[in-house]
């Protein structure tokens, strides 16, 4: 068994959707986005650049790092502020504008970028063995899962070999107030219409602030 497969086990029914929730998207069984990254070089230009950069590594920690991204991931988010079910941000009133082919076109576009090499620096040493070790071993005493197991041992992501794996995130180099917020937000349970975000509820139910903390460190830093 593999350890992608010890997760999902430990998480339980978190990630069996039940049959009468209909308004979860299940992203266990998208299709392959598809786009024409050409097509939305212009208009991430003059949309995206202020706040994600303009070679999609955001010179904003609040904000993201969009470069490398899996195009699934970044089309469904997209998706999901354009139909305002995620919390309002300045992408509330963006995404309201896209076509459905611009949000196609922007996540491939984003997706082929080169991704962010640049570690941020350490600033707290035990913190970030701490995140170390809850990212590759998890906490059993806490039911945490290691994050490996959907994201990568580096945070880099799995190759996707199935349906199931398109929709998880790369994290690697991720800023870390992004990281703490988006984390915060799933355990407040803000994000709760996709069959992604029941999992990740289901872990972040089980992080305190210093755990968060000490992931997003760890994330940002990844040797």
């Amino acid at each position: 068994m593999n350890l992608l497969h010890r997760v999902i086990l430990l998480l339980g029914c978190v990630v069996t959707l039940p049959a009468i929730a209909v308004q979860v998207i299940d992203l266990r069984r998208i299709e392959p986005v598809q786009g024409d990254a050409a097509a939305a070089k212009s208009k991430a230009g003059t949309l995206c650049v202020v706040c994600h950069g303009g070679d999609g590594v955001s010179p904003v920690p609040m904000f993201p790092n969009l470069a490398g991204q899996k195009a699934d991931y970044l089309y469904h988010q997209l998706l999901r502020f354009k139909n305002g079910v995620l919390p309002e941000s300045p992408m509330t009133v963006l995404a309201a504008t896209l076509s459905e082919d611009e949000l196609r076109n922007l996540a491939v576009y984003y997706a082929a970028l080169a991704p962010a090499t640049t570690a941020a620096p350490i600033t707290d040493r035990a913190q970030f063995d701490r995140g170390a070790t809850l990212y590759r071993d998890g906490d059993t005493a806490k039911g945490i899962p290691p994050c490996q197991g959907c994201h990568g041992t580096g945070a880099q992501g799995i190759a996707v070999g199935n349906a199931v794996q398109l929709a998880y995130p790369n994290l690697r180099y991720q800023h870390a107030q992004y990281l703490v917020t988006r984390l915060g937000d799933y355990r407040a349970r803000k994000l709760n219409q996709t069959s992604n975000e029941l999992v990740m509820q289901a872990v972040a139910s089980r992080l305190d602030d210093d755990d968060i903390e000490a992931l997003a460190a760890w994330i940002a830093s990844a040797p």
